[in-house]
Order: C-alpha cells, then sequence, then structure tokens
C-alpha cells in the first residue's frame, strides 16, 4: 500500500510533465520508432519523448544475455530521464524487458516510477518455435537450430539475449532451475525465492497490451497477450488459462478486474506496430486516454 500512495504521488503531474520513454525490440535501434516519434511529437507537441540510447543497440539486443540487457536498460532510463515518473512502451522484445524493468526496477532509488505501460507485440509469455523456427527470419532461424539444445547453459544465456526468454515446455525444469528473468518476473522459478515485482505490476495506472493473433515473427503468436506453451504437453494456453493469470501470480488478474489491464488483438504484422496506420488507429488513441475506440477484434 505504502509503494503505491508512493508512485501516486511521483506520478500525479500531468501528462505533458510525465516522459514518454520507448523501448525497441530484438535485432533492432532507436531509428525503429522514427514513424512514431514523428506523429507523437505532431499530436502530442508538449510531450517529452525519449528513445534512449541502448549501449550497442542492434548488438545488444542479439548478443548480451538477457540479465545483463535488462540491467542496461534500466540504465539507459535512469540516465535519460530527468523525471520521477515515466510512461513506457516496449515493441517485440522491449515489450518483454519493459515488464521486467517495471517489475524489477521501477520506483526504485534512481529509478523513475512507471505509470503507464503500453506492450506492443511484446514476448511477454516468453517465445519457443520448437522444430520449426522459420517464421522467425533465416538468421534468428539458423541460430536458434545451432544452440537450441544447449540454450540453457550459462554460456549461452550469457551471450544470446533471446536465450533469455526461450521457454521450452518439454525442458520446463531446466527452464525452472535456471530461474532467469522471465522464470523470475513471471514466478515460475523452482526455488521462487526472488521477487516477482507483483506490486509494481499492481500500481500501475495502466497497461495496455496490443498483440496480433497472425503475428510472424512470435511464437506462440499470442504471446503477445501472455499466451505460452503448457509444460510437457506443449498444448498452447491462452492468457485466461494461463497459471500466471489465473493465480494472479503477477497481478494482472486483478489489474484487469480493476479495469487497469487491456487487451487488445489487431490482426496486423509484427512491424506494422511501428507504422503509420498502427499509430492512428491505436497508439493515438491510447495516448489520447481514448482506449475504448481501439478496433480490436
Amino acid at each position: 500500500m505504502l509503494q503505491i500512495i508512493s508512485i501516486y504521488c511521483a506520478c500525479s503531474q500531468d501528462d505533458n510533465d510525465i516522459p514518454l520513454v520507448l523501448i525497441h525490440g530484438f535485432i533492432s535501434d532507436y531509428s525503429v520508432f522514427d514513424i512514431l516519434v514523428e506523429n507523437i511529437k505532431r499530436d502530442f507537441p508538449n510531450r517529452q519523448i525519449i528513445v534512449p540510447k541502448i549501449q550497442f543497440d542492434f548488438f545488444s539486443s542479439v548478443f548480451c544475455g538477457l540479465t545483463r540487457y535488462v540491467r542496461i536498460i534500466a540504465t539507459s532510463i535512469s540516465k535519460s530521464v530527468d523525471s520521477e515518473c515515466i510512461d513506457l512502451i516496449g515493441h517485440s522484445q522491449g515489450g518483454l524487458v519493459t515488464r521486467s524493468y517495471i517489475q524489477l526496477f521501477s520506483g526504485q532509488k534512481n529509478y523513475p516510477t512507471v505509470r503507464n505501460y503500453i506492450s506492443l507485440a511484446g514476448a511477454q509469455g516468453g517465445f519457443f518455435c520448437g522444430d520449426n523456427c522459420t517464421d522467425f527470419g533465416k538468421m534468428v532461424n539458423t541460430v536458434m537450430k545451432l544452440v537450441k539444445k544447449v540454450i540453457y547453459s550459462n554460456f549461452v544465456q550469457v551471450r544470446m539475449t533471446p536465450a533469455g526468454y526461450w521457454r521450452d515446455p518439454y525442458n520446463y525444469e531446466q527452464y525452472q532451475k535456471l530461474c532467469g528473468i522471465l522464470a523470475q518476473i513471471n514466478g515460475e522459478c523452482s526455488n521462487q525465492s526472488l521477487a516477482t515485482g507483483k506490486s509494481n505490476i499492481l500500481a500501475l495506472n495502466k497497461f495496455v497490451n496490443v498483440y496480433s493473433a497472425i503475428d510472424e515473427v512470435l511464437m506462440p503468436k499470442t504471446t503477445g497477450n501472455f499466451a505460452m506453451y503448457e509444460p510437457k504437453t506443449g498444448a498452447l494456453l491462452e492468457l485466461e488459462e494461463n497459471p500466471i493469470y489465473s493465480e494472479d501470480k503477477i497481478g494482472l488478474k486483478r489489474l484487469k478486474e480493476e479495469n487497469k489491464m487491456i487487451s487488445c488483438r489487431t490482426d496486423i504484422y509484427h512491424m506494422d506496430f511501428v507504422g503509420q496506420e498502427f499509430y492512428e488507429t491505436h497508439l493515438k488513441k491510447i495516448l489520447s486516454g481514448e482506449e475504448h475506440l481501439m478496433n480490436c477484434e
């Protein structure tokens, strides 16, 4: 309760006083947001828009290790923002690392508190493509096929950023034992002694989660809405069937019951989330506080 009151005090300013921070995804850099930034500046001229430099950007998004990468993101946000409160947007891999920031860093000393959180096609339920990674791009497909048998080894985990959210249902015990960032913030570790940051999720003023059922990059396609594969059987569990939600391990169910979590399915391709049409039909409405006007399936 004290944390929620503290967050409320830090984030009780006018929208124009709260910076909007955007975090890019895998195999990408800050330039991926050029169209969105241009549009936001036009329609919300008094808002400060920040797309922080993330160490080596493209390279770090691939070859960093997720634990280190999340810390780099947190440091980048802290250094880029002169405010106690921010609104946060993450795309793709950036959707997951921004949730990690919220749960592990938001509101701590020197780290701004997140008020509103927008996830665009985020890898929220992790990633797993089994023997068929063809939709994930030729380069990634090749790399994954080479390393997936040793993906839970320390060697791979500290060197490959996406390895940190590889959630293999057929090797779930290894995933739990490793207790990487995704398992930690989902409350899935075999010995869950680490904090999940549930109180930080519950303290959000608004969480808007936009995903696509035809996403050609993410697997499962609806991982953006916390879908994931059931351990051992590999059956797809959508949000309501997912124990992380149904058992309210990290606060999503309560957030939804309080009408603070909005899930919106829009059937577009992965990179369309940072394009002009998506901005006009969805993101502009979210930033205007008119989420109810979005065209969601």
